[in-house]
């Protein structure tokens, strides 16, 4: 009986930890993950050095050229860019399909412009 309370107690304790497979997208796009995966990191294209590609669950990506590499003549990357990459490379696959927007406007400005 002692044996199936210790069980019981582990699977209560491992239960939450599988739940929490989702990672956090912030400080980008206030923590919003499908305008982070479909738009980007920054709110213009002008301040990153990536931009995603669709579909944004296969982790394919593109240089926008404002930064070194690949432009010679760019700003260097930043810790803030690599973090994004990062969490484009790992947070974007989750999603189970690259979809759309289906409300008004491209969803950054809802339910506010971030």
């Amino acid at each position: 009986m002692k044996k199936s309370w210790i069980a019981l107690a582990a699977l209560g304790f491992s239960v939450p930890a599988l739940a929490q497979v989702a990672q956090s997208v912030a400080p980008f796009r206030d923590d919003d993950p499908f305008i982070f995966c479909s738009q980007g990191y920054e709110t213009t294209v002008a301040a990153e050095c990536w931009v995603p590609v669709t579909p944004y669950t296969t982790r394919v990506y593109a240089y926008t050229g404002f930064c070194d590499p690949p432009n010679e003549d760019g700003r260097p990357w930043t810790d803030r860019d690599y973090q994004a990459l990062s969490l484009y490379m790992t947070v974007c696959p989750q999603a189970l399909k690259s979809g759309s927007w289906a409300g008004p406007g491209t969803g950054a400005e809802s339910p506010y412009a971030h």
